[in-house]
């Protein structure tokens, strides 16, 4: 209970930043985090910031649904050569249990650059912050 209420506070006084990766906001630190894992090529990590129950609507895609989906999906891109992520977060807006932060990310996939823009809905869940929907999509390929 206590952890949860540690939770709480911390996303009470999220509303309307702008383009910021100030870690000691906790919704930009769990981004830095899945974007750490994701350089790293480290599944376990990136399953650590989703819902077993998250859904993920990427682009051209139907949507994935459940965090063991979404870790082959984040494998399938890393096994393709999408590598380098870097983000930006540009808004959040929170309540006292759910944030939604958007945001860039920029990363390589190959020879091309890639720009995407997402939007993430953040949940406390027993005491964690974790991400349960998940929605991207390509702004550009240089």
């Amino acid at each position: 209970m206590r952890a949860l209420l540690f939770c709480l506070a911390l996303l009470l006084p999220l509303t309307a930043q702008a383009q910021t990766n100030d870690t000691s906001n906790p919704i930009i630190a769990r981004m830095a985090a899945l974007v750490d894992a994701y350089n790293a090529q480290d599944l376990a990590a990136i399953a650590a910031v989703y819902h077993p129950d998250a859904v993920l609507l990427a682009p051209g895609e139907a949507s994935i649904q459940g965090r063991d989906a979404i870790v082959q999906h984040y494998a399938n891109a890393i096994q393709s050569g999408a590598r380098d992520v870097q983000f930006m977060t540009f808004d959040i807006r929170s309540t006292d249990t759910t944030a939604v932060e958007i945001g860039e990310t920029v990363l390589q996939a190959g020879e091309n650059r890639v720009v995407t823009r997402y939007m993430h809905l953040w949940e406390v869940v027993d005491g964690q912050i974790l991400l349960t929907r998940d929605m991207y999509h390509v702004l550009s390929i240089q």
